[in-house]
């Protein structure tokens, strides 16, 4: 029988903002380079287990990718 990759899991409260790392104030919806790290494929925003963004900056976040699909920079699914 295989046995899986024995790596432990992280605990994802170790896990660091990296909005809140940086100091940033606002997320600008027209900085697309930033906001595709946090839309997968299918045009989803990421949950914060996964990135590791604090709630503040996951609200600021979701705002800004719905701003930027309105403006049509980002789409809304694929």
């Amino acid at each position: 029988m295989k046995q899986a990759n024995k790596s432990p899991r992280t605990d994802p409260r170790l896990k660091k903002c990296p909005f809140k790392e940086k100091g940033v104030a606002y997320i600008d919806y027209k900085d697309y380079p930033l906001l595709k790290q946090y839309v997968d494929y299918f045009g989803n925003i990421r949950q914060r287990y996964y990135t590791g963004v604090s709630l503040k900056y996951q609200k600021m976040l979701k705002q800004a990718i719905e701003r930027a699909r309105f403006m049509g920079m980002l789409a809304y699914r694929k």
